[in-house]
Formats: structure tokens, C-alpha cells, sequence
């Protein structure tokens, strides 16, 4: 036994939670993680007694891991009313260790934002401009395309960048901060990964333009992994919901749709937009930069999201390992939150809480069975309720399919933003 110990002590998997408890018979759940030496001996008596506990989520008939063309206008449209693919699934959960964890999640949503501001004065020092990705994915863990560097040489042929920028309603944030001087040098490098980062951002969106003033429409790179190149870039206006509009696959795409619909809004706007779109369509043919949009029939994703910007992550057809759909719709969710947001005591509350506790658990137990996207999915989803009762929630799945999935960034990004989730147009960490 004290070699089958040393053996499972130095084994480089990932040590299974349920240790020698663990019920789980799926071989790739045993070739992603680790059990103590006596784990075979208590499954059989655990295997005796199953009825006294939770039986395990049984995977459902999956779906094509594809979105059908039927469905990609529900991808990015606003009123998902799509119902479920599978019956909610029912069981017994443990009322004792429901009412910990709720206590747990609400001592953790009560604690008070962290003040992470920083005053801009006379001795702050500034990173020189740089158009190096090194110091970018020092900065922001992420690399920047070619695409965002060439739109600002775009910009630059003009005496003004801010000037030209502002008769469109337009301002850069952002990476660009470092490409233009203004970016302020901190000890506390999590800061950057706020900077301009909006509310109902997820780790996968990258703010780099906003519209000028009071509104919270930004626009941003999406990627589905930290270490690939954005796969295309969308807008969000964070004072009306969490909805990822996609727009183009490059920036100079993305600044010629919103150009061409800000156009429209003011006849002060007309002429001033139309030139800068001219520029923008010029140097987007000069670098072979498409101007087309960009539709969800470009992407591959495996589920939904409430965002509607979809997951994509690895699934294989014939082992139908790497997602599962949620016990839930997203329409059965959002109803879910709805009652949550609009409860007037904690014991409205607590009921709603109950109703959603199974569809985590259920989440939990399919990342358990190596479906890290169902664990992304639930992830993505709490985050888009922006209520503080689900922040831990949301917290603990993203993070968990995050490491899982080896997009370690994202989950940096994603506790980083939960400590300091703010509202408003002006997202700047410093003043």
C-alpha cells in the first residue's frame, strides 16, 4: 500500500475532489484525474449504498455540437426563447450543505467593493508607446492582432487622433492607452485587466473603442481562447443588457458599421463619418481587410450563451465528451433570474436560489465527467445576470472550466473583474 500511496502522491493528474468517494465510472474522467489507492475498494461499498445520495447527472441525447443556420439568428438575438433540450432533471438536494453554501455565497457578495482607482498627478510616470506584444501580454495577458496596430497607423495620418476621433462620437481605451503614451505605470498590474473593462464584459472581450460621453456602447475583440487570435470583434452597450453584437472580423470592419449606422443619427455626424470612412475603406483594401460583417455562421459553437456570442471548445463527436447542454434553457434562466432580481425578502430569494442550485450542481458534475464546456456554459450564463447572489457561482464555474480548458488567463481576468464589477460609462481605472 505505501508504494500505491507514493505512486498516487507523485502522479501529475489532477486529484479528483470526491477522492476515495468518487462514483464516477467514465474512463476519461480517470485519465483527467487522480484516486487515493483504496478509491476501488469504497466504490464498491459506496456502489452499495447509492440510493442514500444524489445519483449522477446522466448525459441527456446531445446535440449536434454545431449551431444549425435555423438557430444562429437566435445566437445573437436578444429574446432567446428557446426552449429546452432536455426535462429539467430532479433531485434530492442536501438541504444542509444548500443553506452553507448560500450563507457562504452571501458573506462573500456582501463584502464591499475593493477601491482600486488610481490618481493621476504630477509625479505619475507613463509607459513610453510601444507597439511591441510583449509588453502587451505582460500588461493585459493577451497579444494584439495586426489589425489593431495598423487601424491606429490608419489614424495617425491625421494632426489630431482624439480630434478626428470625437466628430464621430468615438474614443480609444483600452490597449490603446499604452499605444498612444497615456497608459500610467502601477505596481498592482491586475489593474490593467479592468482598465476600461465594462460591466457585462466577459474574459473573452476586450474593450479598445468606445462612444464618446455618457454612453456605455463599447466595441472589443472576442476570443474564444487566450493564446489564438480574436475571432471577431462586436459591440455591447452595458446600460442596456450583456447582448455581444458581432460586427466584423477586423477592426477597420467593425469602425465602418458603427460609422455607417452613426451616420444616420445626426445630420452634424453625416459628413464627418462619411470621411473617415472613406480613409478606413481605403486602408482596408490596401492591407486586404475585409469590411463584410460578421455572422454566427462563420463560428462552430457548441451551446448558446446568454450573450450570445456562443462557447467553442473542444468536443469530440464520437465520444460526445466535452459538453453536455445545461439542465436549463436559457429562457428558463432568465426567468429564473428575473425572480431573483425582482425578490423583495431573502426568502423569495432563497427559493429562487434553490431552483438554480440543481442546475449548478448538475453543471458540476458533467465538468466532473470531463464536459468543461456545460461548467463554461453555467459560468458565462451567472455572469450575464450581473446579480451579486451569483457572483461566487459564477465565479467558481468559470474558473474551474477555465483552468480545465488551459485558458488560465481568462480566469485571472474573470476574479480580477468580480473584485471590482462596476457600472457606468467611464471604466478607466484612473483618474
Amino acid at each position: 500500500m505505501a508504494d500505491e500511496w507514493s505512486k498516487f502522491v507523485n502522479d501529475s493528474r489532477i486529484k479528483c475532489k470526491y477522492g476515495d468517494k468518487c462514483y464516477q465510472k467514465n474512463p476519461e474522467h480517470h485519465k483527467t484525474y487522480k484516486h487515493p489507492p483504496a478509491a476501488h475498494e469504497n466504490k464498491i461499498k459506496h456502489d452499495r449504498n447509492k440510493n442514500s445520495r444524489m445519483k449522477p447527472y446522466q448525459k441527456p441525447d446531445r446535440p449536434a455540437n454545431k449551431i444549425t443556420e435555423s438557430q444562429e439568428s437566435e445566437l445573437i438575438s436578444p429574446g432567446d426563447s428557446t426552449a429546452s433540450t432536455t426535462e429539467p432533471l430532479k433531485t434530492n438536494i442536501n438541504k444542509d450543505i444548500y443553506e452553507t453554501d448560500t450563507r457562504a455565497d452571501n458573506q462573500e457578495t456582501n463584502k464591499p467593493r475593493e477601491n482600486t482607482e488610481v490618481i493621476i498627478d504630477q509625479n505619475t510616470q507613463f509607459y513610453d508607446k510601444t507597439d511591441s506584444n510583449k509588453t502587451y501580454k505582460d500588461l493585459f495577458l493577451v497579444e494584439m492582432p495586426q489589425d489593431f496596430f495598423q487601424f491606429y497607423k490608419c489614424l495617425s495620418e491625421e494632426k489630431s487622433i482624439d480630434q478626428l476621433l470625437k466628430t464621430v462620437n468615438l474614443q480609444l481605451i483600452g490597449p490603446y492607452d499604452l499605444l498612444t503614451g497615456k497608459l500610467p505605470i502601477t505596481e498592482n498590474k491586475d489593474l490593467y485587466l479592468i482598465h476600461w473593462r465594462f460591466f457585462y464584459d466577459p474574459p473573452e472581450f476586450q474593450a479598445v473603442l468606445k462612444k464618446k460621453g455618457k454612453s456605455e456602447y463599447h466595441i472589443g475583440y472576442y476570443r474564444d481562447d487566450p493564446c489564438s487570435d480574436p475571432k471577431f470583434l462586436a459591440s455591447n452597450d452595458s446600460a442596456k443588457d450583456y447582448h455581444i453584437q458581432p460586427l466584423s472580423d477586423n477592426i477597420f470592419g467593425a469602425v465602418y458599421s458603427f460609422l455607417k449606422n452613426e451616420k444616420k443619427s445626426s445630420p452634424f455626424l453625416s459628413m464627418p463619418c462619411q470621411k473617415l470612412m472613406e480613409k478606413v475603406s481605403k486602408w482596408a483594401s490596401e492591407y486586404n481587410y475585409t469590411l463584410d460583417e460578421y455572422t454566427m455562421k462563420m463560428r462552430s459553437p457548441v451551446a448558446r450563451t446568454l450573450h450570445g456570442a456562443g462557447i467553442v471548445v473542444p468536443f469530440d463527436k464520437k465520444t460526445q465528451i466535452g459538453y453536455r447542454p445545461l439542465a436549463e434553457s436559457n429562457a428558463s434562466l432568465k426567468k429564473m433570474f428575473a425572480k431573483l432580481e425582482s425578490a423583495k425578502s431573502q426568502i423569495e430569494k432563497d427559493e429562487v436560489l434553490s431552483q438554480i442550485q440543481p442546475v449548478i450542481t448538475y453543471a458540476s458534475i458533467a465538468v466532473d465527467e470531463c464536459d468543461f464546456g456545460t461548467g463554461l456554459e453555467l459560468g458565462i450564463n451567472l455572469f450575464c445576470s450581473g446579480i451579486k447572489e451569483l457572483e461566487s457561482s459564477a465565479a467558481s464555474s468559470l474558473c474551474s472550466a477555465y483552468s480545465l480548458l488551459n485558458r488560465d488567463t481568462f480566469n485571472k481576468i474573470v476574479q480580477a473583474h468580480l473584485k471590482n464589477r462596476r457600472k457606468g460609462p467611464d471604466m478607466s481605472i484612473f483618474k
